[in-house]
């Protein structure tokens, strides 16, 4: 029998050679009893990331932050998930949630901000998105090209006219 961990390994292997159905063949063959392992969600979640089912990837990730809720990793790819399948609102929430878990990460923040300015609400954005450079300067050049910021950037377009 081959060790989780050595499972675990191969998997994230295959995962980063972009061949997902050998990496979901090691998941597979981990005994059910250690499938709530935060190592096994996080390989589910890299998984279904790059499969993009993002409901399976939604379970996962919730899984793994309600295991471990001071890893961001759960929370940033739960809201992710969600964001993916247009439920914005939910995806907020689940931000926020995570926030007060891990209040010091930065693509958390910018992701609360990116849904935010999806959903319109760009004051809120605007601080959000502050927040996320603040503790990442990454996160300012990353901010220019995001398509979900385009509310934001056009609401400072519009107060820079005014």
């Amino acid at each position: 029998m081959i060790r989780t961990e050595t499972r675990l390994r191969y998997a994230n292997g295959y995962l980063d050679l972009g061949m997902t159905r050998e990496a979901a063949q090691e998941l597979d063959a981990i005994e059910d009893k250690e499938n709530f392992h935060s190592e096994y969600l996080s390989s589910h979640i890299r998984l279904h990331l790059g499969t993009r089912k993002w409901k399976r990837m939604e379970q996962a990730s919730k899984r793994l932050a309600e295991l471990e809720p001071k890893n961001p990793y759960g929370w940033v790819n739960w809201a992710y998930a969600l964001r993916e399948r247009n439920q914005i609102k939910e995806a907020m929430s689940v931000a926020e949630t995570g926030l007060e878990f891990v209040p010091k990460e930065a693509v958390l923040w910018f992701n609360f901000a990116c849904y935010s300015s999806l959903l319109g609400e760009v004051e809120d954005a605007s601080q959000r998105l502050d927040e996320a450079v603040r503790l990442d300067k990454a996160f300012e050049a990353e901010a220019v090209d995001d398509a979900d910021l385009d509310n934001l950037w056009q609401w400072i377009r519009c107060k820079e006219n005014a």
